[in-house]
């Protein structure tokens, strides 16, 4: 009861709106189904269940990338380039499918304001 709903009505939210989805369903196609006009139990209850992991892990793996890159480079290391290497290591899923060519070739293509040669 700590949404404010009861345990009945809840119950029989969920064997309703179970009907109406296929067996195998998405986060997306539940949200999708479930009409908070509708079903506004069920709704409160996806919206606690999609944001406690958001607000648990991602910040702990933050903290503990932050932690990680800090110390490898603790005396060689101002605020924007700490910002931008943990960005980095936080979202590798992103950055681990990009190709190492294809950054040189960007950071070549910069203009300069030393010549290197």
């Amino acid at each position: 009861n700590v949404l404010g709903t009861s345990y009945e009505s809840l119950k029989a939210e969920m064997m309703v709106l179970k009907n109406c989805l296929a067996k195998n369903y998405l986060i997306e196609d539940l949200m999708n189904a479930c009409n908070p006009s509708v079903y506004p139990n069920v709704f409160k209850l996806i919206q606690v269940a999609i944001t406690i992991p958001i607000s648990s892990a991602t910040c702990e793996r933050s903290f503990s990338s932050m932690r990680r890159i800090k110390n490898w480079l603790r005396t060689s290391m101002v605020q924007s380039r700490f910002t931008n290497l943990s960005s980095l290591y936080i979202e590798r899923e992103l950055t681990n499918g990009l190709k190492n060519e294809n950054i040189i070739d960007k950071f070549a293509k910069k203009s300069r304001k030393l010549d290197l040669l």
